[in-house]
């Protein structure tokens, strides 16, 4: 294994065992640390995912020239020789939930491996995000243009223990067309 790839995997370890340890709190099973996404323009996908609320956990450039080379070069089927490679990984307020990693190469850009960027289908990723203010995200997603496969609004859901949750969702496309809903549930009645 190559020294980067150490690092960035002992710097994932490393924030899931941040996670509270008392019996009550810790979680038992497979955690999921992260999911990443293959991103062809960083900046705007950062910006996209900040203005949902998510904030930068790690940000990490990588060149051909760097010890353990281009993030992923020896381990990911790359489709592409690329030169660069920039991790950001972004986090929600609670450090317990999985994390979004964005991961970009450069120079050759990795060309799209999904045929059909207007539809989903086996092999896509559905992206779903909690947040406390499902308007003020709508607001700032729609300053940057973003398109919206559904609209903000409300939803009822009945759980498998029979109670009903309520609350607002919305579905949007980021940057590179993954499908991202946004959910804000209500308040529990008691």
């Amino acid at each position: 294994m190559r020294p980067l790839h150490f690092l960035i995997l002992a710097a994932s370890f490393l924030l899931a065992a941040s996670a509270p340890t008392s019996a009550q709190e810790r979680v038992r099973g497979p955690l999921i640390q992260r999911t990443t996404l293959i991103v062809t323009d960083i900046d705007k996908s950062v910006d996209f995912y900040q203005r949902i609320g998510l904030v930068k956990a790690s940000d990490i450039l990588t060149t051909e020239k760097d010890e353990g080379g281009v993030y992923g070069a020896a381990a990911l089927p790359l489709t592409a020789d690329s030169k660069n490679s920039r991790m950001v990984v972004m986090r929600g307020a609670d450090e317990r939930a999985g994390a979004i990693g964005l991961l970009w190469y450069d120079r050759p850009q990795l060309p799209s491996a999904r045929g059909n960027l207007a539809g989903v289908g086996t092999g896509d990723v559905i992206v779903s995000i909690e947040v406390a203010d499902a308007q003020g995200a709508a607001s700032r997603l729609n300053q940057i243009g973003t398109r919206f496969h559904v609209p903000l609004g409300r939803f009822s859901a009945k759980g498998a223990d029979g109670t009903t949750q309520t609350g607002q969702h919305m579905i949007a496309y980021d940057p590179d067309g993954h499908v991202v809903e946004i959910v804000q549930g209500d308040a529990a009645k008691r």
